[in-house]
């Protein structure tokens, strides 16, 4: 069931008939850094005629894809305070990291924002993101479908250097180089990998008890 550090597993898939532009219209497609859930969640919504959406939009708006741009204009028209902290990353002018419970805050508004919007246009959304077991209130998981990529932890921190170390590592001394690389290993991988099994413990027991309440 868990991620494991070595071992590849096919996708967790929690209420997903309950996927539905009337009731449920977000789907959350989530997994370690480097997993392939970007991937896997625009194959996902274009094979069922859906709104694919990165919750990384928030974060790194003009690398996002063109839907999801589309709907952060949207969003950023009701809460124009932001505009400023999605275009400068959020953290990368404040070093103390200032922004950082903001950013959770507005994780969690971003997301009702895509579930009264899937709601009222009578669309159905992918959203992918790590966001949902790093940022979002647990609550907001609950009868929400989601699929969950396990990649390996070892795989996944490979992938993620490949893709990341042009943009941030490249530049930089090979000692610096290393001491990134350590970061990352601990940050995005051991850390992240402990808590996304803890999510997946704590969906499987919802599902579970919600499965035995309705029998």
């Amino acid at each position: 069931m868990y991620i494991q550090l070595l071992k590849q597993q096919p996708p967790l898939y929690y209420n997903l008939k309950k996927w539905s532009s009337k009731n449920y219209p977000v789907l959350a497609v989530t997994g370690l850094a480097g997993s392939g859930k970007t991937t896997f969640a625009q194959k996902f919504a274009q094979k069922h005629d859906a709104i694919f959406v990165s919750f990384d939009v928030l974060k790194f708006y003009s690398d996002a894809s063109e839907e999801s741009q589309k709907i952060l204009k949207i969003f950023l028209k009701e809460h124009p305070d932001i505009k400023k902290l999605v275009h400068i990353h959020w953290t990368k002018t404040d070093v103390n990291f200032h922004n950082d419970i903001l950013y959770n805050y507005y994780c969690n508004i971003f997301f009702d924002f895509l579930v009264e919007y899937g709601l009222k246009n009578h669309q159905r959304i992918v959203l992918e993101g790590i966001q949902f077991f790093v940022r979002l209130h647990p609550s907001k998981s609950i009868n929400l479908p989601i699929i969950i990529i396990r990649n390996s932890c070892m795989k996944s921190l490979i992938n993620k250097i490949k893709r990341d170390y042009p943009v941030n590592y490249a530049h930089k001394k090979k000692s610096v180089t290393f001491i990134y690389l350590i970061k990352d290993i601990y940050l995005y991988h051991i850390k992240q990998c402990f808590i996304l099994n803890k999510y997946i413990n704590y969906l499987s027991a919802i599902y579970n008890q919600i499965k035995d309440g309705e029998e």
